[in-house]
């Protein structure tokens, strides 16, 4: 007879999950050491944050379940952070925490996470589709079962078992755990009403959202973009929801957006696509209310966001995406509704002039030199924005922007686990001083597993985007300048990883090219002009 972990990892070998993440302790020593009896290999991250954001990674390019343990009592609370990131990007993670005896449940214990300490499963139930402590062997494989739907189906999602250490050793019955497939694959009932109000309008625009990339479904919306002939803007966690050369593509939106796509947006639009997009504020930045479109058509896995935001007429066309794009391009293969055809074109707006190197200019040279098959991810703060300003996605490129958690430092841990999912990839995360200073710990275990990640330090020794927001609102910057720098090149160097310092564009293409062909982890701390704009402050005093 199995106990509880060996069914827990038998189950987790069957989802096809060769890597798990996290920081071992005594609660969660079974689990460790049964993922090693059966062949998933264990990465020991540098802090749980940092693995729950690999185990995030992971999921996201792997198209499969991403696992992290961590210990009971702080191990868990390190964790919550990562589990909202994933709650909010939908990412199917499951996090195992462990627990003391559950025997022993109400004596004061060490790291208790019962009820009688400080409660793991309550504290992860609010950043989690589901949490609970598993107190019996014999109800384990129902909770399994549950969490894996709950985590695998529909709006994906983060999903917690704290499982004690007596429990977790206890033998439990065969049984079958059975999940049913991820995507859904029938396709709305009301996709002609979709082409009927297609037709009819007179002014048409999609907004393309982060489901978008998350869906995969980047090529059916680029081939339903040219078919019938509709502009996209995307919102800026939807960058990459379309390639930038795409004839159709007016660029991004809100806050980082083109001018060229507020421009169209402020056209008249009558009917609006909104795909795969909660309609965030930082998607809607920009646009005055003036312009709402008169009708709204939502596709979107959920109804949970559908409606409520912008007052206009809405349709609901639920479902995956992908699947009802492919659906939409099958029922109508030669549609061609517009004799107006318009065709985009690359665009920027002009270069910001500045003394020296400015972080829009090294966000062109990205796009520019970066081959197919390479993921971006970009972290939170000015420089994501920028990023999704600035940097082009060719076809074959992906980009991942947390626009609407925006937990700093969550793209270090997504690279690291999106490397170990897709080896073949290349991977880049473009992030800051003030991310690095966080969870910078974690390149220590790109270096110990060799994984030619290539991190892009923008470097200000600042937090800009609340240095200038502050600036610009209250007349002050408290707290928001590092009055000791990082040297992210020696930081780096420090764990092992090729570094280098970089203060001219010239410089960084070099040693970006270098990195791409040198196969190994580096970092490039690049010092950039303190006094850039943000692009979100620079779109708000536009408007103002």
């Amino acid at each position: 007879m199995k106990n509880v972990v060996e069914l827990l990892v038998e189950t987790l070998v069957s989802l096809d999950i060769q890597h798990a993440f996290g920081i071992p302790g005594k609660s969660v020593a079974p689990v460790i050491l049964e993922f090693g009896n059966q062949g998933i290999e264990f990465i020991l991250g540098r802090h749980e944050s940092g693995a729950g954001f690999a185990a995030g990674g992971y999921a996201f390019a792997g198209k499969r379940l991403g696992v992290v343990v961590g210990t009971s009592g702080p191990g868990g609370t390190n964790l919550v952070t990562a589990a909202a990131h994933a709650k909010m990007n939908c990412l199917p993670v499951l996090f195992i925490t462990g627990h003391q005896s559950a025997a022993e449940t109400g004596i004061p214990q060490c790291q208790d996470s019962s009820l009688f300490g400080i409660d793991l499963a309550e504290i992860m139930k609010p950043v989690t589709l589901f949490s609970t402590m598993v107190s019996r062997a014999d109800t384990f494989p129902a909770i399994l079962n549950h969490a894996l739907r709950e985590a695998m189906t529909g709006r994906k999602g983060p999903v917690h078992l704290c499982i004690p250490f007596d429990v977790m050793i206890s033998p439990v019955a065969e049984t079958n755990i059975h999940i049913p497939s991820s995507r859904l694959n029938y396709a709305a009932t009301n996709l002609t009403d979709v082409v009927n109000q297609v037709r009819a309008a007179r002014n048409p625009v999609i907004l393309a959202g982060k489901g978008v990339v998350l869906s995969g479904a980047q090529e059916p919306l680029a081939r339903f973009a040219a078919q019938f002939q509709i502009p996209v803007v995307t919102t800026p966690g939807g960058k990459g929801s379309i390639h930038s050369m795409h004839p159709q593509y007016y660029g991004p939106f809100g806050l980082g957006g083109h001018q060229k796509a507020k421009h169209l947006l402020e056209s008249d639009v009558d009917l609006m696509l909104v795909m795969g997009s909660r309609l965030s504020d930082t998607a809607l930045a920009g646009l005055d209310r003036s312009y709402f479109p008169q009708k709204i058509i939502q596709f979107d896995i959920s109804y949970e966001f559908m409606g409520g935001i912008i007052q206009a007429e809405h349709t609901h066309v639920f479902g995956d995406i992908t699947t009802n794009l492919e659906e939409l391009l099958r029922l109508y293969p030669n549609e061609n509704v517009s004799d107006d055809v318009r065709f985009g074109e690359r665009y920027h707006d002009p270069l910001p002039e500045l003394q020296s190197l400015s972080v829009a200019e090294v966000c062109q040279a990205v796009g520019d030199i970066i081959p197919e098959r390479t993921t971006v991810f970009a972290d939170d703060g000015a420089h994501g924005y920028h990023a999704v300003r600035w940097l082009d996605v060719k076809p074959g490129v992906t980009f991942f922007f947390d626009s609407y958690f925006a937990s700093m430092a969550n793209a270090i841990g997504m690279a690291i686990g999106t490397k170990f999912a897709d080896r073949d990839q290349n991977v880049i995360c473009l992030t800051g001083d003030g991310c690095l200073f966080m969870l910078g710990s974690e390149i220590s275990t790109c270096v110990a597993e060799q994984l030619p990640v290539i991190f892009i330090v923008i470097n200000n020794g600042q937090l800009d985007m609340a240095l200038k927001g502050m600036r610009e609102f209250t007349g002050r910057t408290d707290g928001t300048v590092f009055k000791q720098p990082l040297d992210a090149a020696a930081y780096a160097a420090s764990m092992g990883a090729n570094s280098a310092r970089c203060t001219t564009l010239s410089e960084f293409t070099d040693v970006f090219k270098q990195a791409l062909q040198l196969n190994k982890p580096f970092v490039i701390d690049v010092i950039v002009d303190k006094e850039e704009i943000p692009s979100t402050l620079a779109r708000q005093m536009k408007l103002d």
